[in-house]
């Protein structure tokens, strides 16, 4: 019977061990996981707004869920309910498509310091098209 204890206790040991092991091995951070990615392409935001307008699905191949960096003039800034500001870049012709940027959160605590004509760089993932090109979790460049 003084033998079972240090079996149970054995086991117990060799199984927290192995979890802690699991753990550290499936929640270590990842290469290339950095929260910034770099983008995988650059383009002017009427270039890609005129893309998307005259080939969806073609633009869809080049773009959809790849890191873009958009040039572009603001024509609109909306903040949000929930604080996320919205960005609105120019298209090629006024009335068409747009690229509406979606901030990431880390901008919703402060004061945006852009203004309505100003030119900027937006970094974000392109999410496709509905009414106008959408950028997700965009940082500011410039």
């Amino acid at each position: 019977m003084s033998q079972r204890p240090k079996y149970v206790i054995g086991i117990f040991s060799f199984l927290l061990l192995s979890g802690s092991l699991a753990t550290g091995f499936f929640c270590r951070p990842r290469p290339g996981s950095s929260p910034i990615a770099k983008a995988e392409g650059f383009i002017s935001s009427a270039a890609l707004s005129s893309s998307f307008d005259s080939n969806e699905a073609l633009s869809d191949s080049l773009y959809l869920y790849k890191v873009l960096s958009v040039r572009g003039t603001i024509q609109k800034i909306v903040r949000r309910e929930s604080g996320n500001y919205v960005i609105t870049l120019d298209g090629p012709t006024p009335g068409r498509v747009v690229v509406d940027c979606n901030l990431d959160s880390v901008y919703s605590k402060g004061y945006l310091s852009l203004r309505n004509g100003d030119s900027v760089t937006l970094r974000g993932t392109c999410a496709g098209r509905l009414l106008n090109v959408i950028l997700m979790q965009c940082i500011i460049e410039n």
